[in-house]
């Protein structure tokens, strides 16, 4: 199943490329853009991972924290509160990048989610 921010061709024009896992890469320099982005197309940026990148591999280098401050205040996420939560975590997540820059030998990976992958995914943890 392709994730939709991969059918997202602006955002696919912004990656790096691929991490070796096929996750999508974003230069410090793009990845805010990204967020704004996701955040138009109601894409929750749930976390993020920093790797630093060199000639004999990938090599994680930090992630975010953000999670645990949106999970305290959204234990409960309804149809009517997903433009909300977009935005929310979504602010986190630029915060986090503008507090943790990174320079140009490493690649943001970006866990996100759309309403519908959401509903996939708690429906599937039901079964």
């Amino acid at each position: 199943m392709i994730r939709e921010i991969e059918a997202i061709p602006s955002i696919v024009s912004l990656a790096m490329g691929r991490s070796p896992g096929g996750e999508l890469t974003f230069a410090y320099a793009e990845v805010l853009d990204v967020i704004k982005i996701c955040t138009r197309n109601g894409i929750a940026v749930l976390g993020m991972e920093t790797l630093l990148v060199r000639s004999d591999g990938y090599y994680a280098s930090g992630s975010s924290d953000y999670d645990l401050q949106i999970t305290q205040r959204w234990r409960i996420i309804r149809a009517d509160d997903w433009g909300e939560y977009v935005i929310e975590n979504n602010r986190l997540a630029e915060e986090s990048v503008r507090r943790n820059p990174t320079g140009d030998e490493h690649v943001y990976i970006l866990t996100t989610v759309s309403w519908s992958e959401f509903c996939e995914t708690r429906k599937a943890t039901r079964r």
